[in-house]
């Protein structure tokens, strides 16, 4: 399974006994790099499968999925809304579309196409991590080390997307024995200005949370993704980027499943189990 990292829970008071121990013995810049090559490296040779299930919160109403990943692409088949199972009209209208979805190969190679877009454009903004930003050790949460980051001065971003992140100051929790990252959490300071202004711009206060757990020995997935994004875009058209997801119930597929079959363990595991409903 890729895991997309991207952009993309402050750090409780409770935890700030921990901060008594003593950083590892490099510099806390150093650490970020050997964390971002072993992640970079880990995903390029990660080729494994995945059925899980997605929560979406926001937008409202919140939509629960199971997503089942193959070579050809992904199912991602809608199995409940506001917590509630979806009704027998629903439930036709979804299987037609995921049908459709499965018998259609240019549908696929457009999924596929979005997805290898994203993967690239999630390993790059995450590549220029440790130069985009400046590390500092902030003590211990839990088993795993914490650093704060603010933007270098001296790094020159090359898209608008890595220049709003650039724009972040936040922490990240790195787990040192493999290590991986576990978190990573920005906010805007300061608002953002596209071209002056005139391009548009993201107001103060805005943040991202991505978390991520080991989903088995060696495989790392996004577990949690919260984005709260605010501003103006072309002189007058609010914008609102406003994203919560939570990812759970990992198993591992064959690497050989089929769009065929993913759809049939899709509905399987729809029928098996009553959806899964989230707090918090």
């Amino acid at each position: 399974m890729r895991a997309a990292l991207l952009i993309p829970l402050l750090f409780p008071a409770a935890m700030t006994a921990a901060l008594a121990q003593a950083p590892p013995n490099m510099p806390a810049d150093d650490l970020v790099r050997k964390v971002i090559a072993n992640e970079l490296q880990a995903d390029n040779q990660d080729h494994t499968h995945w059925m899980y299930q997605v929560v979406t919160r926001i937008p409202a109403p919140s939509k629960t999925k199971i997503v089942v990943e193959t070579r050809s692409g992904d199912i991602n088949y809608l199995d409940a809304i506001d917590g509630h199972p979806l009704s027998p009209e629903q439930r036709s209208a979804e299987e037609r579309r995921i049908q459709q979805f499965v018998n259609d190969p240019d549908e696929q190679r457009k999924a596929r196409k979005a997805s290898s877009a994203d993967d690239k454009q999630s390993a790059e903004m995450f590549a220029m991590l440790p130069d985009a930003f400046i590390f500092t050790y902030a003590g211990m949460d839990g088993d795993n080390q914490k650093l704060t980051f603010k933007p270098n001065p001296d790094f020159t971003s090359h898209s608008s997307e890595a220049y709003v992140f650039h724009k972040m100051d936040g922490f990240i929790l790195v787990n040192t024995k493999e290590n991986r990252l576990v978190e990573i959490s920005g906010h805007l300071t300061n608002g953002v200005e596209f071209l002056g202004g005139l391009l548009g711009h993201l107001d103060r206060g805005g943040t991202f949370d991505v978390r991520r757990e080991e989903i088995a020995p060696g495989y790392w997935a996004i577990a949690k993704l919260k984005v709260n994004m605010n501003g103006k875009i072309l002189f007058f058209k609010s914008i609102a980027v406003q994203q919560d997801e939570l990812h759970s119930h990992f198993q591992r597929i064959p690497d050989s499943t089929t769009l065929v079959q993913a759809e049939a363990m899709a509905e399987k595991q729809s029928s098996a189990a009553p959806p899964t409903t989230h707090g918090g």
